[in-house]
């Protein structure tokens, strides 16, 4: 096709002809992905606006959930029993407004202390973590001085095991998308979101 398109623009003389764009190649998973699901088929999976891409082993799989709105993994055991968990969520907020302000949509997702907020966290992500003395609670229960709060701000918030991050997706100012990185290798790459119109 592009020695066709080589000899059809000599032809033409060298007028106003350019190659034909390039296709857009399917981002690699790390090698740590790789190890971890190497009998699995990465491809892309869309919903609710997004595009990401993920691993589909035959036990799980990313799947799209309209409902939610977001990305669920889907977990088969070897009853043939199917449990769903909520992995990629999204928030929505006025296109101008700052990440903060899904924070009540969040509160009523992730009940905690009234006083948590989203705040910045690690590369260039942010997370929901306690303030005031709720946030002295959790320091005390860290440094083993006392019995709780494990979750002062609910599920989404800090916890003993894994984590959750917020990040806005460029492209997609009106959204926030929550990420459960889960206590393994996540089966999908975040750093894929991309905006697609469906």
């Amino acid at each position: 096709m592009i020695r066709v398109h080589h000899l059809i623009c000599a032809a033409a003389l060298l007028t106003a002809c350019t190659p034909p764009a390039p296709i857009a190649e399917a981002p690699a998973p790390s090698e740590s992905m790789q190890e971890m699901y190497a009998d699995c088929d990465w491809g892309e999976v869309r919903g609710a606006g997004l595009s990401i891409w993920s691993y589909a082993c035959a036990n799980q799989r990313l799947v799209a959930d309209a409902a939610l709105p977001g990305f669920q993994r889907e977990q088969r055991d070897e009853a043939g029993q199917v449990s769903l968990t909520p992995v990629i969520q999204i928030f929505t907020k006025p296109a101008d407004a700052q990440i903060d302000a899904v924070i009540d949509a969040v509160r009523a997702a992730s009940p905690g202390a009234d006083t948590c907020v989203i705040e910045p966290g690690s590369h260039g992500d942010y997370v929901l973590m306690p303030t005031g003395e709720a946030f002295e609670a959790h320091q005390r229960f860290i440094r083993g001085e006392s019995d709780g709060p494990s979750m002062p701000c609910g599920r989404l918030g800090p916890r003993e095991a894994g984590g959750h991050t917020f990040r806005l997706v460029e492209g997609a100012p009106d959204k926030v998308v929550l990420i459960d990185w889960g206590t393994e290798v996540p089966i999908f790459d975040p750093d894929t979101l991309r905006v697609v119109s469906e």
